[in-house]
């Protein structure tokens, strides 16, 4: 009895011992905080929802969509053909547009004939149009669907045209209307020589499709998209503004001379570099043409208002300067007649949304072809109520 006794109190006395020790290292502040560190790893902030997979829904994590996709070639695409792939209604967009929606139409022929403004535009056999970023992805697919779809000549143009394979292999079977052109948006120079080129040799532009445009891989090898503030660099960010808002609206600069339509002059100055350094052409241009039209390639994610997600700093950032431009040069492009608008593709299975294809939902991953037959039935529709627009790749107006 004795030793039971004995043996309770100990017990007792062990346990009060026990909590007193305890909650003295509680009270002293280290004890806990060891626990947590221990047991409970640090975490980063949660990152920001994808914007490709916001296309799917806006609540879900990119960590699913940054995981490594396999590498495909740029000319490939998912087993639906453009004619059998169905895409989904596309998401309802936070904010009002300010447009309003493309109304379709059948553009290259009625009852009458060849007459409607992209049917003439597409039967012409001087018409030019030039693709930026045309070597891959979507640029090269609007390459292969203007050669089928129009009678004019396709500029191709891209960095290194000795290494476009595909181009070089079109070129086999449009020896007179596909010719690929250098291109580096990232070098002025460059811009300049394709100006004169275009303007001493074709003497028209009809159709310029602003297509190339950089994103970055994740962070395998360059900082963008960022998924978070720290994760911005200041030479990404740059070199972001530089391809896809810089280059594209000096291309603009250097090309719409020779895209009016209106007005009573019939020459236009094609200035070759700098404002005041004397480099201009002078040419005369066709008369009866119809409206003559730029295509900004932008995304969703520039949109301001409906930014639900954040993160992805240069690109969404780059695309909402690319929209203000494009908004801005309606108004003069405008006079000249000259139709301009931005458009968003929908996420696409190219090179550009590899990195984050394997978040995407299938009915939203579009294949290449579907895309660029989509997006050349808004372009084929457009009118002068939606020069300056932001449009989707079903023609709905996005908010800016």
């Amino acid at each position: 009895m004795l030793l039971a006794r004995t043996m309770r109190i100990g017990l007792l006395l062990a346990a009060r011992s026990r909590r007193t020790i305890l909650g003295h290292r509680d009270g002293r502040g280290w004890a806990s905080s060891f626990i947590v560190h221990r047991r409970l790893p640090s975490r980063k902030p949660p990152p920001p929802t994808s914007p490709f997979v916001g296309d799917v829904g806006r609540r879900r994590s990119v960590a699913r969509c940054m995981r490594p996709a396999s590498s495909f070639s740029s000319t490939s695409s998912s087993s639906s053909s453009s004619s059998s792939f169905e895409a989904p209604e596309p998401p309802t967009s936070h904010g009002t547009p300010v447009f309003p929606d493309i109304e379709f139409r059948r553009g290259n022929d009625n009852d009458e004939g060849v007459t409607t403004a992209t049917g003439r535009r597409n039967a012409d056999e001087d018409a030019i149009f030039v693709v930026s970023g045309s070597s891959r992805g979507i640029g090269l697919q609007f390459v292969i669907a203007l050669l089928g779809r129009t009678a004019g000549k396709v500029l191709a143009c891209c960095r290194s045209p000795s290494s476009a394979r595909r181009l070089n292999e079109l070129i086999d079977a449009y020896p007179d209307r596909l010719v690929v052109m250098p291109l580096d948006l990232e070098d002025q120079s460059t811009i300049n020589d394709l100006a004169r080129t275009i303007a001493t040799e074709y003497r028209r532009v009809d159709v310029l499709l602003n297509v190339a445009g950089i994103l970055g891989d994740g962070g395998r090898t360059t900082s963008g998209p960022e998924r978070s503030i720290s994760g911005i660099e200041r030479e990404w960010m740059e070199r972001s503004f530089i391809v896809n808002v810089i280059g594209p609206t000096m291309l603009t600069r250097a090309l719409s001379p020779l895209m009016r339509t209106n007005g009573g002059r019939k020459f236009a100055r094609v200035t070759c570099g700098g404002i005041t350094d004397g480099d201009v052409v002078e040419v005369e241009l066709p008369i009866g043409r119809p409206p003559t039209i730029i295509v900004n390639l932008s995304a969703r994610v520039g949109s301001i208002s409906d930014n639900m997600s954040g993160g992805w700093y240069s690109y969404r950032m780059s695309k909402s300067a690319l929209n203000m431009a494009t908004r801005t040069m309606g108004h003069e492009l405008r006079r000249q007649g000259t139709w301009i608008v931005s458009l968003h593709p929908g996420t696409t299975d190219t090179e550009l949304s590899s990195p984050f294809r394997r978040g995407v939902d299938g009915r939203r991953l579009f294949p290449v072809e579907f895309t660029v037959e989509k997006l050349l039935a808004v372009i084929e529709s457009l009118d002068d109520r939606n020069t300056g627009g932001f449009y989707d790749w079903a023609g709905k107006a996005l908010p800016f």
